[in-house]
Formats: structure tokens, sequence, C-alpha cells
């Protein structure tokens, strides 16, 4: 019969390195539109920030327009547009909030980057809700890929999106 001391049976319990906890990780909402409507992107990314929702808004491109050559401004759009859809992309990203605000005697307008940002939050398996109704020209498209109109209400984006990212984990923990 072998005897280990209660010292030896302690060293072998003990961990060599710190148990390393996932930190808590906010989810974000990203914000896709025109950039002809980016006061509104900006008021209602403050609502619902107000609201507990971390939001991401594309970077203004009102001053590049003025001051730079159609080359350079081209560059900078591609830039902001790739960062923009990194964002969509990116795994801290729950969903996006399509602001198609009517446009161009348009209702509901959705415009090409903003149907790009969608098709790239859909591929994504992100949640896509549109500020109005869904625009009959991408009726299809936008139903097939569960896309939720909010009539311009955005309770239901608050709620789906406190329900789904405080829910606590089904896993049992441990040591707590």
């Amino acid at each position: 019969m072998i005897k280990s001391s209660s010292s030896t049976l302690k060293k072998r319990r003990r961990r060599p390195f710190p148990v390393k906890r996932p930190k808590a990780v906010q989810r974000q909402l990203v914000l896709i539109g025109s950039m002809s409507v980016y006061t509104e992107l900006c008021s209602l990314a403050d609502f619902l920030n107000s609201a507990g929702i971390q939001t991401v808004v594309p970077e203004a491109e009102q001053e590049a327009v003025s001051n730079f050559s159609l080359n350079d401004f081209e560059q900078f759009k591609r830039e902001v547009s790739l960062k923009h859809i990194r964002q969509v992309r990116h795994p801290e990203t729950w969903g996006v909030l399509a602001v198609n605000i009517d446009r161009h005697g348009i209702i509901n307008y959705i415009g090409p980057n903003t149907f790009a940002e969608i098709a790239v939050a859909f591929a994504q398996s992100k949640k896509i809700y549109l500020l109005q109704n869904i625009p009959n020209a991408y009726y299809d498209e936008l139903s097939a890929w569960q896309a939720i109109p909010l009539q311009g209400q955005l309770d239901m984006l608050i709620q789906d999106y406190l329900k789904s990212t405080n829910t606590p984990s089904k896993q049992l923990k441990l040591f707590e």
C-alpha cells in the first residue's frame, strides 16, 4: 500500500496556472443605411444606446466628398465600406438595423450598399431588422432572409435584443 502525504495531494490539486474565465461580451447592433440619412442613423443609435443596446454606425462621409478628388473619394468609400462590412460580420454583432427611410420617391428605400450589407448579415446568420417595411423591389429576398419590418417601432428590436443577450447560460456552473 502506497501512502501519500496531504501536502502531496494538495500539490496535485493546485492548478499550474490561473483559470481564465471568458469576459462577458456585449453584443452589438450595426446600423446600416444611406449616408443621406446619417443624422437619423445617429439619432437612432443614441436612442438604442440609452435602451442598453451597443450600436455601431458607419463612418460619416459628407466631409470627404468635398475634400477629396474623385479617385481619393472612391478609395475612401471602399475603405469605409469594407470597415463597416467587417463590423456586420464581427462575431460580437448580434444583428443589423437597416434605416430604410423613404427616399428618391421610393417608399422604404434600400440602396445598393445597404442591400449588400443586409446580404452579408444574412450570410453570417445575423438578425435583420428594417426600420420601416420591406420594399417591394426586395420583397422575395428579404422575406426569405427573415428580415423583420419594424414599421417605425423599435420596441420589438429592443425586446428581442435584451431577451437574447441577457439569457443566462444553460451550462451548469461547476464551481459556483
